[in-house]
């Protein structure tokens, strides 16, 4: 999404997205660092909306609501977003990739032909038995690099049930009275039970599960495609 709002002025952009939602559901810890980097993109009222609650390293929000908050302005420029849509095919071409999908809506399937393909299902979730994307091995795709990517069992709970957590779980207490909590190792339990949980894969380095760290190499990657 941040490639997409870094290069919309001066290219045509299509996002496919997997799942029925964009933000959800929510795959990303809401945590960020540097508060700034997120504010060049969201104006105060979406950043109000946020509430951005203060924690001894930075802030944490909903990663969901700032992914739709992206999509949003990212819509409003021109680029085109196709929910619930897989790639069935994808092979190079004399002008780069063509991507052949089935989804998006009243079409229900489509081709696309594209100059870049930039492949981030690393952080896309799939519920077991789920449709994926198929890119056939290309290796000519560009792809953010977060480094190894590790197993995850994450989970909602009331703030007021984490006062005992664990050193080594990484936990976000959020403005609303709620915590984020991530496990290698589902090893803690909430005494009222989760709110919500989900089993995805995330960055073994903690900084680089960060709202920061994706901002950081949507950046990158649309700095490749710009030189």
């Amino acid at each position: 999404m941040i490639s997409a709002l870094e290069l919309c002025p001066n290219y045509h952009i299509t996002i496919l997205e997997l799942n029925a939602e964009i933000g959800l559901p929510s795959t990303s810890p809401g945590h960020v660092y540097d508060l700034a980097l997120l504010e060049s993109y969201l104006d105060s009222n979406q950043m109000e909306f946020l509430q951005p609650h203060s924690i001894a390293q930075g802030y944490t929000l909903r990663s969901e609501w700032v992914l739709k908050h992206l999509g949003s302005i990212a819509a409003k420029n021109g680029v085109n977003v196709l929910t619930r849509t897989r790639i069935t095919e994808c092979y190079t071409s004399p002008t780069g990739f063509t991507v052949e999908y089935i989804g998006a809506g009243l079409k229900e399937s489509g081709q696309i032909e594209c100059e870049y393909l930039v492949d981030d299902r690393q952080w896309t979730y799939s519920a077991p038995g789920s449709k994926q994307h198929n890119l056939g091995g290309l290796n000519d795709t560009l792809q953010p690099d977060f480094g190894e990517f590790i197993s995850i069992h994450g989970g909602t709970s009331l703030s007021s049930d984490c006062t005992s957590i664990p050193e080594q779980v990484y936990s976000l207490p959020r403005h609303e009275g709620l915590t984020e909590v991530w496990q290698e190792v589902p090893v803690w339990n909430p005494q009222h039970g989760w709110i919500e949980t989900i089993e995805c894969f995330l960055p073994r380095e903690l900084a680089k599960r960060s709202i920061d760290a994706q901002i950081i190499e949507g950046r990158s990657i649309a700095k490749k495609i710009k030189s």
